[in-house]
């Protein structure tokens, strides 16, 4: 646990940066289906989809994102939420670390070994995790804005 007196009272503009980058990303990969990225681009002298070029973006994006956690921290979880809503901020926040990581490296799997089974962890369960987090996550951010007053929302728009 970091000591209290360390933890910033905001967050920095590159992890701002990051979490705007990595909305923009999850967003273009989770709304446009997969077969309108079939153009192929190179990336690392390997011939790969844009979903799939978008996907490896997101995951070295939220290794750099949890380093930075790690090392840098996060504001306090302001006390005008609710303790049970805190807890589920945190675990949301978490979960969606699991998702970073899970999804691109399940993609690879599959493509990489054909496994029906992966590709569909990665095609249907994942994202349908996405798609019931990210209202979650929008949804308590919103309310510590507007029904907390706790400013959280302002801390991760404008540090």
């Amino acid at each position: 646990m970091q000591n209290p007196q360390a933890t910033p009272d905001s967050f920095s503009l590159l992890q701002r940066l990051l979490h705007w980058s990595m909305v923009a990303l999850l967003a273009l990969n989770l709304i446009v289906p997969q077969r309108m990225w079939a153009m192929e681009m190179t990336l690392w002298g390997r011939s790969m989809s844009g979903h799939m070029a978008i996907g490896t973006v997101i995951f070295l994006l939220a290794v750099l994102r949890f380093f930075i956690r790690l090392g840098f921290g996060v504001p306090n979880e302001p006390l005008g939420a609710p303790r049970f809503f805190r807890g589920l901020a945190r675990l949301g926040q978490w979960m969606f670390y699991a998702l970073f990581f899970a999804t691109p490296i399940l993609g690879i799997w599959a493509y990489q070994t054909g496994d029906a089974q992966v590709l569909r962890l990665h095609r249907t369960l994942l994202p349908a995790l996405f798609w019931m987090l990210i209202p979650v996550h929008v949804g308590l951010a919103l309310a510590h804005q507007f029904l907390w007053r706790t400013d959280m929302l302002g801390k991760i728009i404008r540090g």
